[in-house]
């Protein structure tokens, strides 16, 4: 038995396994290698769009992300049980001949066997394997439902988070600018309940940044940074029961908190005069949000 060619496996099946199931189930973001990927795969197409002027090429950023990973998580499982038998040169043996399986017979059976049991060509060559390979079709049978689950919850985040893009761009959009603040003021909680279920749709699924929208309608931050600019002129407005506004503003910060530096740049603060800073520092987090969308000022229409 290769000692080393074993010691890569079972490593490389731990950290498939670990950053799967942090991905996929965890609550607070995705696993390190899966980030990776996704913040890498997005950035390319970011600027292929800003290369080739074209914002229609971020349409298909989400959809390679989830490609990629799994491919990552399958691939990578399949790899690692590949190596596994590797290391091994009686693991496998022909059913008919009783030969040692060759390198390319085990890349083909321990593929094989992850998605079915196998249709007997093949054997473990030992009680040993056995056992071990009892593993590969379950194994493959949870990553690959517990995935599918994993792009089912995905998908409706996306559609979430448009709908509550579109819920806020149709108030902004109103003609009239009181017309805007009494539809606001009647939508307040709806839309604090809404951004903080997003919230936490983010954080479990982190992956829903890297959909992009083309429409500005249906795009989030676009939303936020029109939503942010109407809530910062009702401050200075005396007039107004900003008290109401209160939980709103909270659900804004709490968003771009959550965000972190994984999705927009830090902003340093100035303490000198918090009140007056705490509006340039969600200003300039939400220029990021926008810059990280793929969005440029010049791009939104301001009301």
């Amino acid at each position: 038995m290769n000692i080393i060619i074993l010691f890569f496996a079972i490593l490389l099946l731990l950290i498939i396994i670990w950053d799967f199931f942090i991905t996929v189930l965890s609550i607070s973001g995705a696993g390190f290698v899966s980030s990776m990927i996704s913040a890498l795969i997005s950035t390319v197409f970011l600027k292929l769009s800003r290369l080739l002027k074209n914002r229609e090429v971020l349409n298909y950023s989400g959809v390679s992300v989830i490609l990629s990973l799994i491919i990552w998580w399958i691939g990578g499982l399949w790899l690692g049980f590949f190596l596994l038998l590797v290391s091994d040169s009686d693991s496998v043996v022909n059913t008919s001949t009783h030969e040692m399986a060759s390198i390319s017979d085990k890349f083909y059976y321990s593929g094989y066997v992850l998605s079915t049991m196998g249709n007997g060509d093949f054997k473990p060559g030992s009680s040993t394997w056995q056992i071990v390979i009892a593993f590969f079709p379950f194994s493959g049978f949870i990553f690959i439902t517990t995935a599918m689950t994993y792009l089912i919850s995905v998908s409706s985040a996306v559609i979430f988070k448009r709908s509550l893009a579109h819920s806020i761009t149709d108030i902004m959009g109103l003609d009239n600018y009181d017309e805007r603040i009494n539809c606001l003021y009647e939508n307040t909680d709806n839309i604090r309940n809404r951004i903080n279920q997003h919230n936490q749709n983010h954080l479990a699924y982190p992956v829903v940044h890297y959909f992009y929208s083309l429409d500005k309608k249906a795009s989030f931050s676009v939303g936020l940074w029109e939503l942010n600019a109407m809530l910062t002129s009702l401050q200075n407005d005396p007039t107004q029961p900003l008290n109401k506004l209160k939980p709103l503003n909270q659900a804004i910060d709490n968003y771009l908190s959550s965000m972190g530096e994984a999705f927009i740049p830090k902003v340093q603060s100035n303490s000198e005069n918090e009140g007056e800073d705490s509006v340039k520092k969600r200003r300039k987090q939400l220029q990021n949000l926008l810059k990280s969308d793929g969005w440029h000022l010049n791009q939104i229409e301001m009301y």
